[in-house]
């Protein structure tokens, strides 16, 4: 256990400089690493979703590609469909043929299984 040390000058004269001061049972005193306290956040203030929509757009946007992100005009994600509008009937029918490649490299680049389907217009 770290030692700390008292504070002599201040409105707080008098009291540690630790979380472990006198008075404060130790059950009542956390520790979280800060992936975990970000976790426990994002669960309070209902944020997974929100994080999980730009963590799917920037996935696509790494894995199509910086000319066919260019020519995909709307990227929408909401409760595991991804919705594509492209500019292009060809780009559209290629996306087509290849949407279980694409999702697949999206959800092994997230790490979790967040696409399960893509529509593409």
């Amino acid at each position: 256990m770290k030692e700390y040390r008292r504070i002599t000058r201040g409105r707080r004269a008098g009291q540690v400089a630790s979380p472990w001061r006198a008075g404060v049972r130790p059950e009542c005193i956390h520790e979280y690493n800060v992936s975990e306290l970000l976790e426990v956040i994002y669960d309070y203030y209902d944020l997974n979703p929100i994080i999980d929509r730009n963590e799917v757009v920037k996935a696509y946007k790494e894995i199509a590609g910086e000319m066919i992100s260019n020519l995909t005009t709307d990227i929408t994600y909401a409760d595991g469909v991804l919705t594509l509008r492209v500019a292009s009937a060809a780009l559209r029918q290629e996306i087509l043929q290849r949407r279980t490649n694409l999702q697949n490299s999206i959800n092994s680049k997230i790490g979790r299984d967040l696409v399960s389907e893509i529509k593409v217009f």
